[in-house]
């Protein structure tokens, strides 16, 4: 009986010892926390860190991005840059173009393409506003009238690149509009007699500009 009365005495003891270390050790968390609360420094210098974090993460990411447009320059084509001239063969435009799809970028740089052909064959008429000796308003029609009746369907692609950049397509485009195609639109033209006369005039006009008449 005694030495069970010890032993229950004993673990008493013990269980009196371990709940004061649970008090201690939760009154010593609890002075913790109390003294961790953030001051005004201590979320200035966080906020400083942060700061610079994102201060890094952003001037890395622009040296990338150099890096990419300095790596897509040098894959550029020189083409593009340097685009054919206008020659006795016919006029040159060029398209870029990106997608995630293949095919949509060849068709976005095309259209590029075709736009800067019919901008430049605009262009060249214009050269001709003190050759045709018509007014101001006529000359503006003549450019208009045969530049909306001219069928790119003519065009030629000449050379094309495809390549693949963070993830996308980029498409380059070298195309070629005949002068032969010229001919062709003034027959198709629905034009009456004097606007064709006058259109007529005007490719004729070109034609000796660029030699081959």
């Amino acid at each position: 009986m005694e030495i069970c009365k010890e032993n229950i005495s004993n673990r008493l003891k013990d269980n009196k010892k371990s709940l004061l270390h649970l008090v201690m050790f939760g009154a010593a968390m609890s002075l913790v926390g109390c003294s961790s609360s953030p001051s005004k420094t201590d979320i200035a210098e966080e906020q400083a860190k942060v700061e610079k974090i994102q201060s890094d993460a952003a001037e890395a990411q622009a040296e990338r991005r150099q890096e990419q447009m300095e790596q897509e320059m040098k894959n550029l084509p020189g083409w593009v840059l340097d685009p054919p001239k206008t020659d006795g063969n016919g006029f040159y435009g060029v398209g870029i173009g990106s997608d995630r799809d293949l095919v949509n970028s060849m068709r976005k740089a095309k259209l590029q393409a075709s736009y800067e052909l019919a901008k430049t064959m605009k262009s060249e008429l214009s050269g001709e506003d003190t050759m045709t000796g018509s007014g101001e308003g006529e000359y503006r029609y003549v450019i208009n009238n045969f530049v909306d009746k001219v069928n790119l369907s003519g065009a030629q692609v000449v050379k094309q690149k495809v390549e693949p950049i963070n993830g996308m397509y980029k498409s380059y485009v070298l195309m070629k509009y005949p002068y032969n195609d010229f001919n062709q639109v003034l027959k198709d033209s629905q034009a009456n007699e004097a606007n064709k006369k006058t259109l007529e005039d005007a490719y004729q006009r070109l034609m000796k500009k660029i030699g081959r008449e």
